[in-house]
């Protein structure tokens, strides 16, 4: 840029505002509220607050093996697990609905609405015999109540606004845990830390607020910055992950439960496709009746659903979900719901939109399952390893491309190490694990994950696809724009057998045709 026009551009800008107003009242009450009369009326003559009930919870007797079990791989260590807070979308409004960290809510047993700005503290103790043990407090904000000027003024935490909410001890009776207010929490960090004292080890990226609380405090007792705690923080993340692999038998049932939530959502979905197909954005109220009864179900879905119909099928993270439903194509969809324990589920079905398959799409649709089948077998096969699934998932798919004429060299020699030729339609990985978080355990070490062996009470998904993107010009035009996902929630079992939770939806293409033809607006209704 000339010298003539930045000097034109600092001209114009020259006698803008540097200086905010000195308050704002939004279209609030404002200045209103200092009125004296106002300030005389607004504390006295309240009855007592109606609380819920405090009970402990479901998950608050395993909580306590669980932190037994991540004091036990990280003695004499201080560990540092925030709840998160809300992100403000503005003013008093935050993006909805909050959800506690998923470590956080392992650790304590809470669920659904507990409790932004909380830290769970695990501190290093000695026991009587010279042992090293733990000591657990949870650090929680009090409720603002009648007693407090913010319980009106404060619209976001006040209980004028939020009615009542648990108490410390409440919490005490729901976690079992010590429970202090959250404003002891730096002299309880501080407390014996530093080079010759406690290390501290944190929970990185949660909340923002304890970890810049955290990295000061470091810095303050000679512990180092953030980046020289960076590893500690991550071998904390893998462990966190690690002792989540296993699920015990309650959370087990509670993963069943979230399946059938979700089967309850695919099945709304298949009563309204008929007038899905008829609107203008087909896919957003198919994402509306889905997220909706994810919503119902429990506490919300684990993550946006996709709606892909037609040549959007093939685009792996599409979320937009604006697009009409395509007659006579495909609409792959994608979705968990979330219970209010956060337990998840994650399931795929690609459905014809008409009710019956093309049999080109019959075709794709079987070489997904077949590639599904194959995994499944291999994992029952004795000393069965989890990556063992993704191997024979990308040797079926390498055979299925040879069969469709799509593949452009064998399937023997695809599947070389210097093959992978078949990848170009296969792009992701065809499973993760599941459980607090759809995601789960993704920290963990490849010893505990992709190269263990199956254990009893794992449960993670199964995802193979196919995708041609509609502009792929190495497939026959009359494949472009389709994409097949077939995604389910499997367990193993005590056994050791690994088994289809999430089979209350039919997988073969025979039985999607079937049961599709068993659903109809007048079922929703009913």
């Amino acid at each position: 840029m000339s010298n003539d026009a930045l000097g034109i551009i600092r001209q114009a800008a020259a006698g803008n505002a540097v200086t905010p107003e000195a308050k704002h009242q939004a279209g609030g009450m404002g200045t209103r509220l200092q009125g004296q009369g106002f300030q005389d009326i607004i504390y006295g003559n309240w009855g007592k607050a109606h609380r819920p009930e405090a009970k402990r919870g479901k998950f608050a007797d395993e909580a306590v093996a669980r932190r037994d079990a991540i004091a036990k791989l990280l003695p004499g260590e201080r560990l540092i697990i925030p709840a998160g807070i809300p992100k403000t979308r503005v003013n008093d409004i935050d993006f909805q609905p909050f959800r506690i960290g998923t470590a956080f809510a392992h650790l304590t047993g809470l669920g659904e609405g507990h409790k932004a700005d909380s830290v769970l503290v695990i501190s290093p103790t000695v026991n009587d015999d010279g042992t090293v043990g733990h000591h657990d407090v949870l650090y929680i904000e009090p409720p603002i109540d009648r007693t407090d000027p913010r319980f009106y003024s404060d619209n976001k935490h006040g209980e004028f606004w939020t009615g009542p909410q648990p108490t410390l001890a409440d919490f005490e009776t729901m976690t079992g845990i010590e429970t202090r207010d959250r404003t002891e929490l730096e002299d309880a960090l501080r407390a014996d830390a530093g080079p010759d004292g406690i290390r501290l080890r944190l929970c990185r990226e949660v909340d923002a607020n304890v970890d810049a609380l955290v990295d000061a405090i470091r810095v303050d007792l000679g512990l180092g910055g953030a980046d020289d705690n960076a590893g500690i923080d991550e071998v904390f993340q893998e462990r966190l992950s690690e002792i989540r692999l296993i699920k015990s038998p309650l959370e087990i049932e509670e993963m069943r439960r979230s399946v059938r939530a979700t089967l309850r959502a695919f099945d709304r979905i298949a009563d309204l496709l008929p007038i899905a197909r008829q609107v203008k954005r087909g896919e957003r109220l198919l994402e509306v009746v889905f997220t909706g009864t994810a919503r119902y179900e429990g506490h919300v879905v684990a993550g946006i659903p996709a709606v892909a119909s037609g040549k959007r099928s093939g685009i792996l993270h599409y979320e937009d979900n604006i697009g009409p439903l395509e007659d006579g194509g495909l609409v792959l969809i994608d979705g968990g719901g979330e219970l209010n324990s956060l337990y998840t589920a994650d399931i795929t079905r690609t459905f014809p939109v008409g009710g019956k398959f093309t049999d080109l799409q019959r075709r794709l649709y079987q070489a997904v399952l077949d590639s599904a089948d194959a995994a499944i077998a291999a994992a029952n096969k004795p000393g069965a390893v989890y990556h063992d699934m993704i191997d024979a998932v990308m040797v079926s798919v390498a055979h299925s491309l040879e069969k469709l004429g799509i593949l452009p060299v064998s399937a023997e020699e695809a599947l070389k190490p210097d093959g992978h030729q078949q990848y170009r339609w296969l792009y992701h990985g065809t499973g993760h694990m599941m459980g607090l978080d759809c995601h789960d355990s993704h920290h963990a070490r490849n010893e505990f994950y992709p190269d263990s062996e199956f254990k009893p009470g794992m449960v993670f998904t199964l995802e193979p696809g196919l995708y041609f993107d509609a502009a792929d010009l190495l497939v026959p035009e009359e494949y472009r724009g389709i994409g097949v996902r077939l995604e389910d929630d499997l367990l193993v079992t005590d056994s050791g057998e690994v088994v289809i939770l999430s089979d209350g939806v039919p997988r073969s293409p025979e039985d999607i045709e079937a049961w599709m033809a068993e659903h109809g607006p007048e079922r929703y209704i009913a």
